[in-house]
């Protein structure tokens, strides 16, 4: 079998550790193309176009260019952590290559003809998908601007910058792949999807304290610091260190100490505890970018209410942003659950029912998507309530932005938990373990 047709089976077969993958790739080109709607369409263009100037303090780039490029350089960044969870998936295949005889070449155009179809299939899709959505995004911004014109005007531009975007893409997935394979022996491959903890290997250990003042100390930075726009990046980016420390050295810590101290005759809570560590470990990355970028966005919303480009750009951005994490953090985490099938099936063998599994499943998609909500909960209510105090956000609009995150956050959690639970319950029959 050749090596295109082998890697076309394996995709076909492995379905669903594609599906997220090519779900996000679709939704990422949508939303590119969208913002290059609102870059490039005439009749969204600010006053204060993009002016040059002899040194950079005489640069001026209206805020809402500035929000749509980063969205899309966003939406670029989406798909890179979706691929490489994605390949991360593929090590056992990569190493059974490998161990038959396959050279780091074949390896390399094996994932690279999956990514290719992957990103063929999904790049009309997202450009379909866009074209659709645009109009809307248009009738939102012309109606909130007063524009009397054709929601369907759509410049051409958009066109050819997302598929310039779309093949610079194509370019990196295909270096990432190639140096992935070259990165990694066949040793590392085989132990990647086992691994269930991290190794700390700082080399000066900090103590869990520091995190929890510099977490605790950027929320009273926030009352330090004159109200302004701007005043809060600083503070949320110490809140935010603090965060990454509290969930990357402090939490492993307490949970091996709380598990040997509390949790080693708990029928349920040693496993989904331990679990619970990991999943939040891995998605470190997405915590902290959903902390900066949500705060942000909020401060940006708040500071531009004056000026109906850059206000509108920034819901828009806002909402869209909190989609893309939340889409990614359901990937990961489903996709991790597909490395769990073999622990629920040992439980089940040794004595644990179906009911009880779900149990475990339950509580740990719970208390993952309550840290999901409460670590950036705490700075975007007391980030809100600053703007409320000043005047210059009024309730009901903070509930609005409030909502806007709480309620995806939500769902994201039951179809987590619905999928967790297909993935790893579904397939367990038989025996008297098998009801109740």
């Amino acid at each position: 079998m050749g090596n295109f047709k082998f890697a076309m089976t394996l995709l076909v077969k492995e379905y669903k550790k594609s599906a997220f993958y090519a779900l996000t790739m679709v939704f990422a080109i949508a939303v590119c193309f969208i913002f290059f709607n609102i870059m490039n369409n005439d009749l969204l263009a600010d006053p204060g176009a993009v002016v040059g100037g002899a040194t950079w303090n005489q640069v001026n780039v209206p805020l809402s260019t500035t929000l749509s490029f980063i969205i899309i350089c966003f939406c670029c960044f989406m798909i890179f952590f979706a691929n490489s969870f994605f390949i991360s998936r593929k090590t056992n295949e990569i190493a059974i290559m490998t161990l038959s005889g396959n050279s780091s070449f074949k390896s390399t155009k094996y994932l690279i003809y999956q990514t290719f179809v992957l990103l063929l299939i999904a790049a009309p899709i997202g450009l379909a998908l866009g074209m659709a959505v645009t109009p809307i995004s248009n009738y939102w911004m012309f109606h909130y601007l007063g524009i009397e014109a054709s929601i369907y005007h759509i410049p051409s531009a958009a066109f050819m910058q997302t598929i310039v975007v779309v093949a610079m893409i194509l370019v990196a997935l295909c270096v990432f792949a190639s140096g992935y394979i070259y990165r990694n022996d066949i040793s590392s491959l085989l132990q990647q999807e086992k691994a269930m903890d991290f190794s700390d290997k700082r080399k000066l250990v900090i103590p869990s304290a520091v995190y929890l003042f510099l977490y605790v100390f950027g929320i009273v930075m926030m009352f330090m610091n004159e109200h302004s726009a701007t005043a809060y990046i600083a503070p949320t980016g110490v809140g935010i260190v603090g965060a990454i420390g509290l969930i990357r050295y402090a939490l492993p810590e307490y949970i091996k100490k709380f598990k040997e101290k509390k949790l080693l005759e708990k029928r349920y809570a040693l496993i989904y505890v331990s679990n619970l560590g990991y999943s939040i470990q891995r998605a470190i990355l997405l915590i902290s970018l959903m902390m900066i970028s949500v705060t942000g966005m909020i401060a940006a919303i708040a500071a531009n209410q004056g000026a109906p480009r850059e206000y509108i750009t920034g819901v828009i951005g806002y909402i869209v942003i909190i989609i893309l994490l939340i889409t990614s953090i359901v990937y990961k985490f489903c996709m991790e659950a597909q490395t769990r099938k073999t622990l629920f099936f040992n439980l089940w063998k040794i004595g644990y029912t179906r009911k009880e599994i779900t149990k475990i499943i339950k509580y740990e998609v719970f208390y993952f998507y309550l840290v999901l909500l409460l670590i950036p909960m705490i700075y975007i209510i007391i980030i809100s309530g600053c703007f409320i105090y000043h005047g210059e956000m009024s309730v009901a609009f903070a509930l609005g932005v409030i909502g806007v995150y709480f309620i995806p956050v939500v769902c994201s959690g039951l179809i987590t938990y619905y999928n967790y639970k297909k993935a790893v319950v579904a397939p367990i029959h038989g025996g008297k373990n098998d009801g109740k």
